[in-house]
């Protein structure tokens, strides 16, 4: 099966364009380094958006070390759609400078804490599409902020403060196509209520609480659900490759 996304983009004319993502099988996000990303050879953080403002790209991608302080010159880089800051910490004080981004679409911190608080601060970010915070310091209560996200089509996020109430809080964002949950305990329950999202094509959970008798009740409901458990494709999934 493959599942095609239409997204809307701005190209550097300023005019609008249609991009589409055609996903089989599995759920990947885009390639690092494209063509139109920020030099990875430059020395700082600083650097990549410099580069990124004086040649019109449209992404920002780094593995440095940086924290909040270093976003502040994202004020200067109207056009970035694709952020991901892969090393250091970003917490949610950085948060307040990356909503900043007018055209942000897909976002992934890895080792930020980012909180309830900050969840709060990403549900201003309107055009966001892709997010990705897999080791965040968010609950349940947090993760209702994204319901107000219109584009959110994709969400991969953990936290250790999170329980089985996260279910309720993902399966009220209608929009998403794709969930997938680091280490949080969704049982049965939960998993029917993520099942309801209208949308959902691909779900990905890693050590959750979910039963055999669960995903018994998941591949005669949702059959056409692309399903990943603990990284590898559950055994019953018709998808699997």
């Amino acid at each position: 099966m493959t599942i095609v996304t239409c997204l809307r983009v701005r190209n550097v004319a300023g005019t609008l364009a249609v991009a589409v993502l055609a996903i089989a099988g599995c759920q990947h996000e885009p390639n690092s380094n494209p063509s139109g990303s920020a030099a990875a050879a430059a020395t700082s953080f600083a650097d990549l958006a410099r580069a990124a403002l004086a040649d019109r790209q449209d992404r920002i991608e780094t593995d440095q070390i940086i924290d909040d302080t270093d976003l502040e010159i994202l004020s200067q880089t109207p056009l970035i759609q694709t952020l991901i800051c892969d090393a250091g910490t970003i917490t949610d004080q950085g948060m307040e400078q990356i909503k900043r981004l007018p055209e942000l679409q897909h976002l992934r911190l890895r080792h930020s804490p980012i909180t309830d608080d900050g969840m709060q601060t990403v549900a201003a970010i309107k055009t966001l599409w892709f997010l990705n915070l897999p080791h965040s310091d968010c609950t349940a209560k947090g993760l209702q902020h994204l319901a107000t996200l219109p584009e959110l089509r994709n969400l991969r996020i953990g936290s250790k403060r999170l329980n089985a109430d996260a279910a309720t809080s993902v399966a009220a964002i209608k929009s998403l196509r794709s969930v997938h949950l680091i280490g949080v305990p969704i049982d049965d329950e939960g998993l029917k209520e993520i099942a309801s999202l209208p949308e959902l094509h691909s779900l990905y959970l890693d050590d959750s609480d979910v039963t055999e008798t669960g995903w018994q009740w998941l591949f005669e409901h949702a059959p056409s659900l692309h399903v990943h458990v603990d990284q590898l494709h559950h055994d019953r999934d018709p998808h699997q490759h």
